[in-house]
C-alpha cells in the first residue's frame, strides 16, 4: 500500500519589489522647476565668480547645482536618486584627479569616512536614514575635503533646529514624522563650500 499523498504546498508569492519612479517623475515641475534653476544657474556661477576658473570653481559648479536639485527631490519624495548622485560623484572625482591630484587621496579619505558613518548608522538605526544619504555624504566628503566636518555640522544643526521647530508646533504626535535629511545635507555642503 502506497503511503497517502500529501497535498503540494504553494509556495508563498514573493513581495513585489519597490519599483523607483524615474527621473523624470521626481524633478520640480511648474514655478519651483524655474526656481530650482534659478538657483543652480546662480551656484553655478558664484561658484566661478568666488574662485576663478580652478579645480575649486569647477568643483563648485557640479556639485552646488546638482546639490540644488537633490535637496528638492528629497524634500518632495524622501528620495536621493543614483541618476543624480553618482554622475555628479563621477564628475568631481574626475576633476579632482586632473585638477589636483595630490588632493584626490585625502578628498576620497573624507568621502569614506562621511559615507561610512552614515551607512553604519542607517544600518545600526534602520529608518533613521538611508543609503542615499550616505551616498550624499560621500559625494560631500571627495568634493570638500577638510570642509567636510564644517558641512556635516551645518547639516545636523538645522535638522535638530527643524525637528526641534516640528515638535514644538505639533506635539508628540509628530514624533513619527520623516524629515528628510537631504535637503540639510545639500544646505550644509553648499554653505561649506562658499565659506
Amino acid at each position: 500500500m502506497a503511503p497517502p499523498q500529501l497535498p503540494e504546498q504553494e509556495a508563498a508569492p514573493e513581495p513585489p519589489a519597490v519599483a523607483r519612479p524615474p527621473l523624470a517623475a521626481l524633478l520640480p515641475t511648474d514655478g519651483l522647476r524655474v526656481l530650482v534653476l534659478a538657483a543652480g544657474l546662480g551656484a553655478f556661477a558664484g561658484s566661478f565668480a568666488d574662485f576663478g576658473f580652478g579645480t575649486r570653481a569647477l568643483i563648485g559648479a557640479v556639485l552646488c547645482p546638482a546639490l540644488v536639485l537633490l535637496a528638492v527631490i528629497d524634500a518632495q519624495h524622501l528620495l536621493l536618486p543614483n541618476a543624480i548622485v553618482l554622475p555628479t560623484t563621477l564628475a568631481v572625482a574626475v576633476i579632482l584627479v586632473v585638477g589636483a591630484p595630490s588632493s584626490f587621496l585625502p578628498h576620497l579619505a573624507t568621502a569614506a569616512a562621511l559615507g561610512g558613518f552614515f551607512f553604519a548608522f542607517a544600518a545600526l538605526f534602520p529608518g533613521s536614514m538611508g543609503m542615499g544619504d550616505a551616498k550624499l555624504g560621500f559625494l560631500l566628503g571627495l568634493a570638500l575635503g577638510s570642509r567636510t566636518l564644517a558641512a556635516a555640522i551645518y547639516a545636523i544643526a538645522g535638522l535638530l533646529v527643524a525637528a526641534l521647530y516640528v515638535l514644538a508646533t505639533r506635539g508628540t504626535a509628530a514624533r513619527k514624522d520623516t524629515i528628510p535629511f537631504g535637503p540639510f545635507l545639500a544646505a550644509g555642503g553648499i554653505i561649506a563650500f562658499f565659506l
